[in-house]
């Protein structure tokens, strides 16, 4: 267990205790008493307690909820705690919750999510070469989007009556413009 403590601004010892550990495990499904193993997924037990002066007081166990955020009067709390703090002692607070996420995740879970990330940056890449490639082949100067828009609207009007009906995907120079930029980032 992890703990970040500070004064109040009313003189308050306030006192953030976290845990977390994050794993993979089977999940398994469960379909009329027969149990079928569906992949991995990540189970998360975790708690964040809020103590002042010594007490418990609040606690979070839902680490979606463990984000600062801003308030109407201006200063800044824990999502899922009834804690205000200055913007200087957020942003401490907020650098201790991610570091208690991230060093409660198991070594399975790290790999997972690196594997993921990398697949979805594949992912894009592809999509940034395909839209170059289409752009390549293309004999019609490229639109932009608020021209592509127009005639979208223009070419659904004439061959679908205005209807739901098949609309060719046109490459605009944003599409362009941005597939580029992907395939630039190495």
């Amino acid at each position: 267990m992890k703990s970040i403590s500070w004064t109040g601004s009313k003189g308050n010892h306030i006192e953030l205790r976290a845990y977390c550990e994050i794993k993979l495990v089977d999940n398994i499904i469960n379909s009329d008493g027969y149990e079928i193993a569906s992949g991995k997924r990540t189970q998360t037990n975790a708690n964040l307690e809020l103590w002042v002066d010594g007490k418990k007081v609040d606690s979070c166990s839902n680490i979606n909820f463990w984000k600062v955020i801003d308030t109407r009067t201006g200063i800044k709390k824990i999502w899922g705690l009834n804690v205000g703090m200055s913007d200087e002692q957020a942003a401490i607070v907020e650098a201790f919750l991610k570091d208690v996420i991230e060093s409660g995740k198991t070594v399975d879970v790290v790999t997972d999510e690196t594997t993921k990330a990398e697949a979805e940056k594949a992912e894009r890449r592809s999509e940034a070469q395909r839209i170059v490639d289409e752009a390549a082949k293309c004999t019609t100067p490229l639109m932009a989007n608020a021209e592509y828009k127009a005639w979208r609207k223009q070419y659904n009007d004439i061959h679908n009556e205005g209807g739901e009906g098949y609309i060719p995907e046109r490459i605009t120079v944003e599409q362009l413009e941005y597939a580029k930029k992907v395939l630039a980032e190495q």
